[in-house]
């Protein structure tokens, strides 16, 4: 489905950067919060889960004792397109199954609209059938500690005339608008429409007071005009900021090949964030820790580097 995929920005996250990232994740948990990935209470959610790769590769690093909880209470992850939502559920119960010998229907995926979440209702949307209904309430009532995940990426389309434009949200247009874009000196905010700028204030609202996200997003917001207010708010939302950046931005460095130097094949650049609240293990002023890779590195290189230094300690 092409233009449905054009219209969500579905980019899917190769292997390398999902191993990176959620070693990332289990190794703050346990440094800032004395916790890991498979304790009771930490609850996870991947917002865009696509095929299911975050979640099958989170449920392998949590000890098969531990697994059944987890998967029955404390894993969520939502999808907007059919296809998919099942080829996810399918991927993820054969994971449990081969982890445990039995098969269970996964209670924790919602075929729903991510940013749908944050407005008041959805029973009266077409996708509501009951126990969808009730996964989705389950979901929204969990304390999530960990919001892991590649949100979508495109801001317009391949073919305006294809008349297949992008969603509008009134609850997280008008966070955008009352935070982001309001602290921003730009003359010019159309950045901040796109969806992964609404995948970081979704998310940095539904997290608690103590928790992790970690996204992998277009980098345009680290240095953009227009991100100005963004970078603010970040800043005062979280307590540590940790950013690799992939670079790849074609449209910066003409030199490159998006096919070529881009981790996703895309023309943008990429990085991964990994933004940590800690209210009462920090005080004082946000700490951004940034590393880059090669700007000339090609992609298959850049998987390698991911690989060999496993995990956001192994960055120096």
């Amino acid at each position: 489905s092409p233009k449905e995929a054009d219209t969500h920005g579905i980019v899917y996250t190769p292997q390398p950067i999902v191993n990176f990232m959620v070693r990332s994740v289990e190794e703050i948990l346990q440094k800032e919060f004395g916790r890991s990935l498979g304790d009771k209470g930490v609850h996870i959610l991947d917002p865009f889960v696509g095929t299911g790769n975050f979640i099958v590769n989170i449920m392998d690093k949590i000890k098969a004792t531990d697994l059944p909880y987890k998967y029955e209470n404390e894993l969520h992850c939502n999808e907007v397109m059919l296809l998919p939502y099942y080829i996810a559920s399918m991927n993820i119960e054969h994971a449990y199954f081969e982890r445990t010998g039995a098969y269970s229907a996964f209670p924790g995926i919602c075929l729903v609209d991510t940013f749908e979440l944050a407005e008041a209702e959805q029973s009266g949307f077409s996708f509501m059938n009951a126990e969808n209904a009730e996964r989705v309430k389950r979901q929204k009532e969990s304390p999530i500690f960990v919001i892991i995940g590649n949100p979508p990426y495109n801001m317009g389309q391949v073919n305006e005339n294809d008349n297949n434009r992008n969603r509008r949200y009134p609850v997280i247009d008008r966070r955008i608008a009352e935070t982001y874009s309001k602290d921003s000196v730009a003359t010019s905010k159309s950045a901040l429409a796109d969806p992964y700028v609404k995948a970081i204030r979704w998310a940095s609202d539904r997290l608690g007071t103590e928790g992790i996200v970690a996204f992998v997003t277009n980098s345009g917001f680290l240095d953009g005009v227009a991100t100005d207010g963004m970078r603010k708010h970040l800043a005062r939302d979280f307590e540590s900021a940790f950013i690799l950046d992939l670079g790849g931005n074609v449209r910066k460095n003409p030199k490159l090949s998006g096919t070529t130097h881009n981790v996703f094949g895309i023309q943008v650049g990429v990085s991964i964030n990994i933004l940590v609240r800690n209210r009462k293990g920090h005080q004082g002023d946000c700490r951004v820790y940034y590393a880059r890779t090669e700007e000339f590195w090609r992609k298959e290189q850049k998987y390698e580097h991911l690989e060999r230094v496993a995990a956001k300690s192994g960055i120096t």
